[in-house]
């Protein structure tokens, strides 16, 4: 198999980074602009802020956890040269999931669907992982 396959799962991801991010600004643009929260707020992000606001930024982190182990199991996926089709799967239906999420909570935010959609992610996460180390000994 073609291992520069797996780099191909990284991108939507790190699309979906910048999309979070973009989204986030355009919250913090519109809680200053509604005057929901003052400007000097975000300097230590002390005091209160709209839930809206709060929602955005957590999500926004959110990309700087789970996806980073993701990102870490494709490279070295790519590295030991050893990339198989369960490792694409894997992959591909994590950024499938980790879209679900992401919309989930830039929508409606339910928690049930949210939540269900965060644990596929981490148990594809979890069994790409033991797959790795299973190849690697």
């Amino acid at each position: 198999m073609d291992n520069i396959l797996i780099i191909y799962p990284i991108l939507p991801v790190v699309l979906m980074n910048f999309i979070v991010m973009f989204h986030m600004r355009y919250m913090i643009v519109k809680a200053i602009k509604k005057r929901d929260v003052k400007y000097k707020y975000f300097r230590a992000y002390e005091g209160s802020a709209p839930e809206y606001l709060l929602t955005s930024r957590h999500h926004y982190k959110n990309f700087f956890e789970i996806p980073i182990l993701f990102y870490l199991l494709c490279l070295v996926l790519y590295m030991i040269d050893d990339v198989s089709a369960i490792d694409l799967w894997i992959a591909w239906l994590f950024v499938l999931f980790k879209g679900i999420h992401s919309y989930i909570r830039i929508t409606s935010n339910y928690v049930p669907y949210r939540a269900y959609s965060f644990n596929v992610c981490v148990f594809l996460l979890f069994g790409g992982w033991i797959i790795l180390v299973i190849k690697i000994l």
